[in-house]
């Protein structure tokens, strides 16, 4: 019998199924305080949550340490070839922008929609 074949998602897909449960609490959580009649708090609430998403994500990206780009000796003037540029692999910008964009869309829905 064979094994059971196991699905992993990356690492960006993770983030954005948990951007967009963060986004769809944040909608919730807008809504019920102007259902409640706290209008004027949903929209502090719903622009506190935009400023906080949007200098989470500034913050992470600003701190994510770029790909060192090794040294090489190539006469000045020259092209360097594709296959010598140095891998750029940085997950940390994207994975905050795929968590931080859907809370940004869910609070800025809300503001919109209730303010």
């Amino acid at each position: 019998m064979p094994a059971p074949r196991r699905t992993t998602l990356s690492l960006p897909m993770i983030g954005a199924i948990f951007g967009a449960l963060l986004g769809l609490t944040a909608f919730a959580i807008v809504a019920a305080l102007w259902r409640t009649g706290n209008a004027h708090l949903g929209a502090l609430a719903a622009e506190a949550m935009i400023l906080a998403a949007l200098a989470g994500v500034a913050a992470a990206i600003l701190s994510a340490e770029p790909a060192r780009i090794r040294r090489s000796r190539v006469p000045i003037g020259r092209a360097l070839p594709h296959a010598w540029w140095p891998p750029q692999h940085d997950p940390v910008p994207l994975v905050a922008a795929c968590i931080g964009a859907p809370i940004v869309v869910g609070a800025g829905a809300a503001f919109w929609l209730f303010h």
